[in-house]
């Protein structure tokens, strides 16, 4: 697979899970909604769309194999925990504040990764994520982060952790395959966080929750306009994780926040002030310093 494939990939995942995030923030702000009812049929649609493209192309080779695969599942299951942990996060906290908080795992997975001996460099550098999380504080205001600080830990966990995943499984997943072949796992990744959120839907509430469209929590559009981004996104984040050096890749697949900040700017009104652009580019600049500094420090 061509070399550029990963990039390019990584730029469109940027900018459909901004789109994603302009239409969960419009979803998850409503009164009394529930994520697990949400995510359960935001994740079904997108398994119709593929299903004809799986079936009739040589991508149905490795589907099999793929949906037995431990290592899909495990990805599968962590990326439908970050998908929850920002469900929560957009209850509380514009899509510009979590632009802001999301960057600190740009941080944090070189940090960690950095302490398991995997890359070498001063960890001065990473006094810079207290700074990350002064911004969010500023961003968001101290009264909101007082009110939203436990789903802002469970965001910046999640994300770190599938940052990690990717770093250590994602080129594994990858080694000797085609665009089929990627295809195939993309699936199988969408099939495995259906499962699962039909298997947490029916453990919290009742059968009749998976057969009756919830109207009163998602529009028709949305509904059709998320699943399209849905397969979208989650195909070119496959694409995008088979890069042999990820962590140069990792700032563009997070400059989601930025992008999704001009996004809800446009589509859902909301206040974007100048010094809202300001915090995001400048945690962007810093975590990109970090990320890069990494990469060509490896050991």
């Amino acid at each position: 697979m061509s070399e550029f494939m990963p990039l390019f990939a990584s730029v469109i995942s940027s900018f459909s899970r901004a789109g994603l995030n302009v239409v969960d923030r419009k979803q998850f702000r409503q009164d009394k909604v529930c994520p697990l009812i949400i995510s359960y049929w935001n994740n079904l649609l997108p398994i119709i769309l593929m299903l004809p493209i799986i079936l009739f192309t040589p991508a149905i080779d490795d589907c099999f194999d793929d949906l037995l695969s431990l290592e899909v599942a495990s990805l599968s299951i962590l990326i439908q925990f970050v998908a929850y942990a920002f469900s929560y996060a957009f209850m509380v906290l514009r899509v510009t504040d979590v632009a802001v908080l999301s960057k600190s795992a740009d941080l944090t997975v070189p940090l960690i990764l950095v302490l398991l001996g995997f890359y070498s460099i001063s960890y001065g550098v990473f006094l810079l994520l207290p700074i990350v999380f002064a911004i969010f504080i500023f961003s968001a205001g101290v009264d909101v982060v007082k009110k939203t600080y436990k789903p802002s830990i469970v965001l910046v966990l999640m994300l770190t952790t599938q940052g990690l995943f990717a770093s250590f499984v994602g080129l594994d997943m990858s080694l000797g395959r085609g665009f089929w072949g990627l295809l195939s796992v993309a699936f199988s990744v969408l099939v495995w966080r259906f499962g699962f959120s039909c298997f947490l839907l029916l453990f919290k509430h009742k059968v009749s929750d998976i057969f009756i469209f919830p109207r009163h929590f998602i529009s028709h559009a949305g509904f059709y306009l998320r699943g399209f981004l849905t397969v979208v996104t989650q195909v070119t984040f496959i694409f995008a994780i088979t890069a042999k050096n990820l962590m140069v890749l990792w700032p563009i697949l997070n400059s989601t926040g930025f992008l999704g900040a001009v996004f809800a700017y446009l589509f859902l009104g909301e206040k974007v002030r100048l010094r809202d652009f300001i915090f995001i580019s400048f945690v962007f600049f810093i975590t990109g310093v970090v990320v890069f500094s990494v990469s060509y420090e490896k050991i």
